[in-house]
């Protein structure tokens, strides 16, 4: 990998305020280069400091233990112990927000990398690169991600065995779902109402639809359309990944596709995806909305307009506003809307935003998610109940 060069700085760093805590950082990578090129960009913005360097994931693991940063800084390829097993080691043994930094280097290790995030990262990140149309941007988004990593509570971890979606339970055992469904929810309706799932996801999106994809059921009837906001080249890792735990299959939407029942369409890198009226897939190359491509509002209002009162929204942890005034649009048009719990969410951004302007039918769980969707669809009870 060629050595990443340091970007332009985000416009107008701001220093932190009268009194506020300075961010420690911890920087993770094999090349000296990339770790100076972090940490000035990192230490550039006013409100973090590097408190340490490390070269290898052993490195790390004692640098964590050392120095209790708030926040690590990730490398995925490293000599003696890669960012997976680092980031499995330090939180079974001192739990700490970590951020993966990667560069994708080919789809193997795009796949790969997301096995970081089972092991306990938090998020992925691209690294910038100098030269790139939008290396500024990138680089603002790191800063800003790491510092709302920083405040992200995390626990100590175990190694746990994901068991491919032919071995795992209909609803699978996650921390925090309760052993046995309520029988409080009355029987499904005779006449199913709703028809299509749409999905809206960022920061956090990822380990998110992971546990939401495996709980829905081998026989979930409608196309699940799903937006991800993610870094250009891992969404093809992220389908793979997340293809190795659903029940459903996974697939990257191509334009004019038709919509089939029990398929997870996910918008492809900087397209927009819409319904069109005769129930295809349409990807556009319209301008971001709230500065993002492909958009969860975009994908939402197309919902609204095709589906209306047949549709189902679910808007889950991510970073800024995307996805609720499009959530509001279906919940006016009588669709049910979920929106993800503060409790579960990595990031409250784009769910409190939707739930402050008053587009969530119910607030759920991220637990409580799938067994909600199957029973809507099925029939089926809601493991950890709904209110």
């Amino acid at each position: 990998m060629a050595p990443m060069a340091p970007c332009p700085p985000p416009a107008s760093p701001q220093a932190p305020e009268h009194g506020a805590a300075t961010i420690r950082v911890l920087v993770v990578d094999d090349s000296a280069c990339v770790r100076q090129a972090l940490c000035d960009i990192l230490e550039r913005d006013g409100s973090m400091q590097v408190v340490g360097q490390a070269g290898s994931g052993m490195e790390a693991l004692a640098q964590v233990k050392a120095l209790r940063p708030d926040v690590v800084t990730m490398d995925f390829q490293m000599p003696d112990m890669d960012g997976i097993e680092a980031t499995r080691r330090i939180m079974e043994e001192c739990p700490t927000p970590i951020v993966l930094v990667s560069a994708v280097l080919n789809p193997h290790e795009a796949s790969t990398v997301f096995l970081a995030l089972d092991a306990g990262a938090l998020t992925l990140l691209e690294k910038p690169r100098l030269g790139d149309a939008n290396c500024g941007e990138v680089v603002a988004h790191l800063v800003e991600t790491v510092r709302l990593m920083s405040e992200v509570k995390v626990v100590r971890r175990t190694r746990r065995v994901s068991l491919p979606a032919r071995d795992r339970p209909v609803i699978p055992e996650k921390p925090g779902a309760s052993p046995a469904p309520p029988a409080a929810l009355p029987e499904a309706p005779t006449q199913l109402p709703y028809e299509i799932l749409c999905i809206g996801a960022s920061t956090g999106g990822p380990q998110a639809l992971e546990q939401l994809l495996a709980g829905l059921a081998p026989a979930f009837p409608w196309p699940v359309l799903v937006v991800q906001h993610i870094a250009s080249g891992f969404l093809q890792g992220l389908v793979t990944w997340l293809g190795q735990t659903s029940r459903l299959p996974v697939r990257i939407a191509v334009p004019g596709q038709p919509l089939q029942g029990g398929v997870v369409y996910f918008a492809p890198d900087k397209r927009h995806m819409v319904i069109t009226r005769s129930m295809t897939i349409q990807l556009e190359d319209s301008p971001p909305e709230e500065n993002v491509k492909p958009a969860v509002n975009k994908l939402f209002r197309s919902c609204a307009a095709v589906f209306g009162r047949r549709g189902v929204g679910v808007l889950l942890t991510g970073m800024g506003r995307d996805g609720a005034t499009g959530l509001q649009d279906m919940k006016r048009c009588g669709a049910m809307t979920l929106v993800q719990d503060k409790a579960s969410c990595i990031v409250f951004g784009m769910p409190g935003q939707a739930i402050k302007i008053g587009a969530a039918t119910k607030v759920l769980a991220l637990q409580e998610m799938a067994g909600y969707l199957n029973w809507l669809a099925l029939g089926r009870s809601v493991p950890g109940g709904a209110s």
